[in-house]
């Protein structure tokens, strides 16, 4: 019998009852497809929107004080919600994982405020399909994906594009805001691609929910020093506020109250809810090819405001968006690569367990198939099972 929370990826509807090794096996509940392409199509334009809305909310306001608040308000609503549903709370032997996950966390939201409030937010967008190269680019590196032709040229081609977008037509001359904030989204997508690489083994013993939550946290109080030394060293507070108002540093302007609601309640909870119950019926490659929806939608929206009156510092797109085309191929490519290889394990998977499912018939315990899922992870609690 299969353990009630278990889930087989059989691709059959819900409550259909199919066979394996000669007993019968319920499968778990299966959403509408529309459902999930619904889910990862507005986590992603919640996001676009997000730098278009962030970019208007940080006109005169100290942007690091901006990711401070919500940090801070984004961690607790979505430790509170892991809690409600998981009910479990980190061993302390694991806090040091969650330092590292929570630093990514901070590099990846500080990079991208800050670049924002200096630079273009749909050249921000842009970038973000980029991430799904880097996590590839970082996994070949450590050795956990194998390097193949696609995944090669995928990253090449991601890479040539991100340069084009930083160096074509930028202002190179020293002091650049424009040259800055696009090696800050370099990072910020580096920061997510490595917290993504540090997460993986830390979700195979805690609910995805509890690990961002608890990241969120730890990056909180990272955020926390930073708008500390940011507001205390002057000229970095000059340079990313050089619109702020004198005695500002610890003010929130009424026109970032909006912004900030969008950021905690869409960005930071409704958005991630909708990509981590998408991502649970669908596999990466699906969940990654939606990601150009984020450009598209910050330009859309910035278009549409501009052409509305509603224009503040935005700002159209100059020629370098371009190379978002190069960012789209590359991530094509990677994503093909992906399937395939996902596609070929899941064949592999099949033959052996019906062999096995054979073998097992024979013994009269469909249990020796599916197994049982036990607490602990030998990556990060430093043993082996």
């Amino acid at each position: 019998m299969v353990d009630k929370g278990e889930e087989l990826s059989l691709g059959v509807p819900k409550d259909e009852e199919v066979a394996a090794g000669g007993e019968t096996v319920k499968r778990a509940y299966q959403p509408p497809v529309w459902k999930i392409h619904l889910s990862l199509i507005l986590a992603q334009v919640i996001f676009g929107g997000g730098a278009v809305v962030g970019k208007l909310g940080i006109d005169k306001f100290n942007p690091i004080l901006f990711a401070f608040i919500r940090e801070g308000s984004a961690g607790p609503i979505l430790c509170v919600c892991a809690y409600l549903k998981d009910r479990v709370l980190p061993d302390p032997k694991h806090i040091w994982w969650f330092l590292w996950t929570g630093l990514f966390i901070f590099s990846n939201q500080l990079c991208f405020i800050v670049g924002i409030k200096l630079s273009n937010p749909v050249v921000g967008s842009a970038w973000q399909p980029s991430q799904a190269v880097m996590v590839t680019a970082i996994a070949i590196g450590i050795g956990r994906e194998r390097a193949t032709l696609f995944k090669i040229l995928g990253i090449l081609l991601a890479f040539g594009g991100a340069c084009f977008i930083v160096f074509y037509g930028a202002k190179m001359q020293a002091g650049s805001a424009e040259l800055a904030g696009n090696i800050l989204y370099f990072f910020n997508c580096l920061g997510t691609a490595l917290y993504i690489i540090c997460a993986q083994p830390i979700m195979k013993t805690y609910p995805a929910m509890s690990v961002t939550g608890w990241s969120y946290i730890v990056a909180s109080l990272m955020m926390m020093v930073a708008c500390l030394v940011g507001n205390s060293v002057h000229p970095i507070y000059d340079f990313i506020c050089d619109d702020c108002p004198p005695g500002s540093k610890w003010h929130v302007p009424m026109n970032a109250v909006f912004a900030l609601l969008y950021w905690i309640l869409l960005t930071s909870v409704g958005a991630y809810l909708l990509m981590t119950w998408g991502s649970k019926y669908a596999d990466a490659s699906l969940v990654l090819s939606y990601s150009p929806l984020q450009p598209a939608t910050s330009a859309i929206m910035s278009a549409i405001l501009i052409a509305a009156g509603f224009k503040g510092k935005l700002e159209e797109p100059g020629l370098n968006i371009l190379g978002v085309i190069g960012i789209f191929i590359g991530l094509g490519f990677v994503v093909y690569d992906n399937r395939k290889a996902q596609q070929a394990k899941g064949a592999e998977y099949l033959e052996v367990h019906s062999e096995t499912a054979g073998e097992s018939k024979e013994n009269g315990s469909l249990n020796n198939v599916v197994g049982e899922t036990k607490y602990g992870n030998p990556e990060i609690d430093g043993n082996e099972e």
